[in-house]
């Protein structure tokens, strides 16, 4: 038995098929693939966050993200990604809803 389980990931492929219909957060691009935010509370070693900490980035800049790294990307396109990432979980729900 394992004293510390690992702890499951939740997924969604209705909420990640919601993001690919999205424009991209940073050019309008309006095809885009989910990005997941990262935080030192959803990461680690062999752990990726849940479905629902992904915004929509287009190709280019999911590729430019991983190059510069998230401080660098978040500055130089002036993103304060956590009301991003509040606002598309938001509009997921509010379409769910209505």
């Amino acid at each position: 038995m394992n004293p510390c389980p690992k702890e499951k990931t939740f997924k969604s492929e209705k909420y990640k098929q919601y993001i690919r219909s999205l424009p991209c957060i940073i050019c309008d691009y309006p095809c885009s693939e989910p990005h997941h935010v990262r935080n030192a509370n959803n990461s680690g070693t062999g752990k990726k966050p849940s479905d629902f900490w992904c915004v929509p980035l287009c190709k280019l800049h999911h590729a430019e993200f991983h190059h510069y790294g998230k401080k660098t990307f978040y500055d130089r396109h002036g993103i304060d990604i956590y009301e991003v990432l509040f606002m598309t979980v938001k509009g997921f729900v509010e379409k769910e809803i209505s």
